[in-house]
């Protein structure tokens, strides 16, 4: 049987390493055989263009099968920029609200930005509270993200008083 986890780690080190060609046949590989941090990272080199050509379609549809399979947060994220990329703001929306079901900060953090500027949802200012609030909360949010989320609840709590 193989290990696919060894596949990722190949094509990492390929990739680390420049060496695209090879890193894309071991991400492809492990992606075949169900391996989703290669079906993540190879929707990542079809969205980027690295060492491919850039292909949005191939990459969303990769990343979909990657939430699908494993609820991958990151790929979920990704599929609501891409959907953010094509102006398609609804919908971007509605795929940052499924990720930040997952308890996601950072999604949390881009469901308030959209609330606040009604982007795909009305705009509604306690909402994006809320979610400030929830993202300030996460542990699954960088350090910068969480600066901002506070920052941000600051600023509309200025406001509001």
């Amino acid at each position: 049987m193989i290990d696919t986890s060894a596949l990722f780690r190949i094509g990492d080190a390929a990739e680390e390493a420049g060496n695209l060609a090879h890193a894309l046949k071991a991400f492809e590989r492990g992606a075949a055989l169900g391996n989703v941090d290669c079906l993540f990272r190879l929707a990542y080199l079809f969205d980027t263009g690295t060492g491919v050509e850039a292909d949005k379609a191939t990459a969303m549809r990769l990343y979909q099968r990657a939430w699908r399979k494993e609820r991958n947060v990151v790929a979920g994220s990704n599929i609501a920029i891409l959907y953010r990329e094509r102006k398609d703001w609804r919908t971007m929306f509605r795929w940052f609200q499924r990720v930040a079901n997952t308890g996601d900060g950072s999604s949390q953090l881009d469901m308030a930005k959209c609330y606040l500027r009604g982007r795909g949802v009305q705009r509604d200012v306690q909402a994006a509270v809320r979610c400030l609030a929830a993202a300030e909360s996460s542990i699954f949010i960088s350090e910068y993200e969480r600066d901002l989320a506070r920052r941000l609840l600051r600023k509309l709590r200025i406001r509001s008083a």
